[in-house]
């Protein structure tokens, strides 16, 4: 069973952020020799190796047809990174973290084909952080973790962590903006990465209903759990008994299974079979020039939680239109239970690409 805490769509204006050798392409690897180098231009590598640097550095892509060729690399060289904790890449940036902007890196990863990360617990994992610098030191303001289960050696996903609104009286407001990828887990194994990206938007809110869940009301008196979700479609393979979807009350601050950051008193239940779903058409149409995120804060049941060895169950956030009585996605992104909490939610972000006018969804109801 997933739990889902609370909702919010936002479309924005956003502008890129310059991250110097974004695409590891510097220093050029010379095609008649060794095909990688324990070096990446502008940025700072902290790697365990301190004499060899076998853990830090750029390799050339194979030819596209090679059966090792990683088919959607952005431009002719990736980054590598070893799998044990406390190697790292680091740059620091020339743009600041200004107020009312939020922020959102991107970043594309697989993994080595010969040396992959541990996709079994312990699972290895990847971290991608902004952060700031309090003088010598390194302080983290969001960090998003990538696990190696499902990722594959021949095609590179992308993954992406958001930072909410900066305030005006924020540690980090108009501070040097700092990006970390680091790697959590055992020795032996490489992260492949490639096309680091950092957006900068102006977000507006779009207005999701019943999105915290309050409603309908949890009687506190009563069984602590109810089947329905105000203002939501539920998709609920049990038909009867709607046992798969509805809304439960947060436990007592002082319960040891209370969730700690729940927004408001309420949060959604979701079981884990595929075809449990919970939908809704809001009142807002995609519009062109703007782009958009959905964010869902989530964590997994304390007594009955999802799968987290393979087959691994997922949850899946998607932005779509109705194309007459059928839904038609636009962009998802895949959530997996490994790492989730059962005490503290965590967020969840799908960014969708700027609506351009020829798009079949411009102009469309948004569905979340």
């Amino acid at each position: 069973m997933v739990i889902i805490g609370s909702w919010a769509v936002t479309p924005v204006k956003s502008a890129s952020i310059v991250i110097d050798n974004a695409s590891f392409e510097a220093p050029a690897v010379d095609p008649n020799a060794f095909p990688a180098l324990p070096f990446a231009d502008q940025w700072t590598e902290i790697d365990l190796d301190t004499l060899g640097s076998t853990n830090t550095g750029v390799f050339a892509n194979t030819p596209a047809d090679s059966p090792d060729h990683i088919v959607n690399a952005d431009g002719s060289q990736l980054a590598f990174l070893g799998s044990q904790t406390g190697n790292a890449f680091e740059q620091d940036l020339i743009d600041t973290y200004r107020a009312g902007r939020d922020y959102r890196l991107t970043v594309a990863v697989g993994i080595s084909g010969l040396f992959p990360p541990a996709a079994t617990e312990p699972v290895d994992t990847l971290e991608l952080a902004l952060y700031y610098r309090e003088g010598p030191n390194t302080v983290d303001i969001a960090y998003e973790v990538v696990t190696a289960v499902g990722l594959s050696s021949v095609e590179l996903r992308d993954f992406t962590l958001y930072l909410p609104p900066v305030r005006p009286e924020g540690p980090w407001a108009g501070k040097a903006i700092g990006v970390a990828l680091r790697a959590v887990g055992q020795p032996g194994g490489f992260w492949d990465i490639d096309n680091v990206r950092l957006i900068e938007s102006s977000p507006m809110p779009i207005a999701i209903e019943n999105a915290s869940f309050e409603a309908p009301l949890v009687d506190p008196n009563g069984f602590g759990a109810l089947p329905l979700v105000n203002q939501w479609t539920e998709i609920d393979l049990d038909t009867l008994g709607s046992t798969n979807t509805g809304v439960f009350a947060n436990t007592a601050a002082e319960s040891p299974d209370h969730v700690v950051n729940a927004d408001g008193s309420q949060l959604a239940f979701l079981g884990s079979q595929t075809g449990n779903a919970l939908e809704q058409d809001l009142a807002h149409t995609y519009k062109v020039g703007y782009d958009y995120r959905l964010t869902a804060a989530v964590g997994v049941s304390g007594l009955f939680p999802p799968l987290t060895v393979e087959p691994v169950d997922t949850l899946e956030l998607v932005l779509y239109y109705r194309h007459g009585p059928n839904t038609v996605d636009i962009a998802r992104e895949v959530v997996t239970a490994v790492g989730l909490s059962s005490v503290e939610l965590r967020d969840s972000s799908l960014y969708l690409p700027t609506v351009e006018p020829a798009d079949a969804w411009a102009q469309m109801t948004i569905g979340v």
